[in-house]
């Protein structure tokens, strides 16, 4: 039995997310700019994603901090997309949580993932 206050509960936490999420597993690198060395580039792998934001396990979690900026590439494999060549996408993001238990990242896309630059992998 649903009471009118949990009515209004359950719509705030459908209302959180825009667009939804897909339990999909892509590799991903993270790149990771550091002040006066040479900038990291860090691998991972998606354990959900959608068109604002994508949760990303890597063992690399503790080199991020929520707030910093973030350049991700996505790469999707030819089974995936139906063309000849592996393919993925770039673009920016920003780091809203590090999971320390999940050993990941949450990050919220600067653009949506379609709009993210398409590139070609040989």
């Amino acid at each position: 039995m649903i009471i009118a206050g949990d009515v209004s509960e359950v719509m705030k936490i459908r209302d959180q997310r825009r667009h939804p999420r897909l339990k999909r597993n892509f590799q991903v690198t993270l790149h990771k700019g550091i002040p006066g060395k040479q900038d990291l580039l860090l691998k991972g792998n998606t354990l959900d994603l959608s068109q604002g934001g994508a949760f990303i396990m890597t063992e690399s979690w503790h080199f991020f901090e929520s707030g910093e900026l973030t350049e991700l590439t996505f790469f999707f494999p030819r089974y995936f997309t139906g063309k000849d060549t592996s393919s993925g996408l770039q673009g920016a993001a920003i780091v809203k949580r590090v999971e320390r238990l999940r050993e990941g990242v949450a990050v919220e896309f600067i653009q949506e993932l379609r709009q993210f630059r398409p590139i070609t992998v040989c």
